[in-house]
């Protein structure tokens, strides 16, 4: 049990029995208080019995962005703490070696903007135990964007100042190239938003805001530069906007890249793109074995050959769906950022999950029985169904 009371709230049960002070004893008086606190402390235990999802948040105000559960017990959260101001940077990138991208094979030179909230400070947990306990991992940088884990040691973490790995599970970390470009002799900073690494050689950075549109690469595992998939500067921009990049566990060679309109299916470099369809805006999509399932305003598609043709199957229960997960054989999982909704039918039919009142921003299931959830001011929810 996790004791909610600090010393004021024991120096104010204090005063409750300051009158009665004369009936009883110091010592009596003592352990009354302290069965009152011991009842207490066990506040937060007894609210997460009404709910599916348990509050297992750590003690930490972080604003989680990002979950990724490795196996059934192994995973990471990450986010990032606004505690500063914008500051203007200056950049100045040497010619040679893998620091920069150069997007037009221009000098590098020196650039100034306004960057990223440099106080801004980074934060990551770790969970060995399925998410019941989550212990903090020490970041050698701040400005926290986003993170990619190839297996429970391998991972990579992308910040303003560079893109970062770890090969040992989070205890040491090694900056393994700058996030910039150089584009007309300038370079420009804190580019890329999104990392996806599908094997421990193989991973794409990407970002839909560089001069107003998409820049997308791809990497080897030493942050040295494989292609420039698609660059806004040259027009048409073969990939003008990404939503999301996934692939299946066990085929890093097909990758599946969502954009705004088409969804695309690559090789591991991200070359030979297959269109695999144009007809669905889609906004999001998640696989579970050889299905994958996909969403568009409010409604539910699933495909079962690998994206080729999809089918409408139903309506979502929410408006704005901001996250799709699968848990399972015809089992997904839905949020709007403040309910979660549960099928187990492939979608025919939702039921509302109960849980804290507390705002969604990424929701995992690593097995059919067990969920996870994060949020804002350091909230992590978990799901176990017995």
């Amino acid at each position: 049990m996790e004791t909610l009371l600090n010393i004021e709230g024991f120096h104010l049960i204090s005063k409750l029995f300051h009158g009665f002070s004369l009936k009883f004893n110091p010592m009596n008086k003592l352990l009354l208080i302290l069965s009152l606190l011991a009842m207490l402390s066990c506040k937060k235990e007894n609210d997460n019995q009404k709910y599916e999802w348990k509050d297992v948040s750590p003690e930490s105000t972080t604003d989680f962005q990002d979950i990724q559960m490795l196996n059934e017990k192994v995973g990471y959260v990450a986010g990032f703490l606004n505690t500063g101001s914008y500051n203007v940077v200056c950049t100045q990138i040497q010619p040679g070696g893998n620091t920069y991208i150069s997007l037009d094979n221009t000098l590098p030179y020196l650039s100034c903007n306004l960057a990223d909230t440099l106080s801004s400070t980074s934060l990551m947990y770790k969970t060995i135990d399925g998410g019941k306990s989550w212990n903090p991992i020490t970041l050698p940088f701040s400005k926290y964007k986003h993170m990619s884990f190839v297996d429970e040691y391998l991972g990579f973490v992308l910040s303003g100042d560079g893109l970062y790995k770890t090969a040992d599970g989070g205890q040491n970390w090694q900056k393994i190239m700058e996030n910039s470009v150089v584009y007309d002799y300038t370079a420009e900073s804190s580019v890329f938003q999104k990392i996806k690494f599908t094997s421990p050689n193989n991973g794409f950075l990407y970002t839909n805001n560089f001069k107003g549109g998409c820049v997308f690469v791809s990497v080897n595992g030493n942050g040295e530069l494989k292609r420039i998939i698609s660059n806004r500067l040259e027009i048409p921009a073969q990939i003008p906007f990404i939503n999301e990049i996934e692939y299946r566990s066990g085929h890093p060679e097909e990758v599946f890249i969502l954009t705004l309109s088409n969804l695309y299916m690559s090789n591991e470099n991200g070359d030979d793109l297959q269109l695999l369809q144009d007809i669905y805006p889609f906004e999001k999509i998640t696989y579970f074995g050889e299905t994958w399932y996909a969403h568009f305003s409010e409604i539910l598609s699933r495909s079962d050959n690998r994206g080729k043709t999809w089918n409408n199957i139903s309506m979502l229960p929410i408006n704005h769906c901001s996250i799709l997960a699968t848990v399972g054989e015809n089992r997904i999982g839905v949020s709007d950022k403040f309910g979660i909704y549960l099928t187990d039918d492939s979608g025919l039919s939702f039921r509302k999950m109960s849980k804290p009142d507390v705002e969604i921003t990424d929701i995992c299931f690593p097995t059919s029985q067990t969920g996870l959830a994060i949020g804002p001011n350091g909230k992590i929810l978990r799901y176990f169904q017995d």
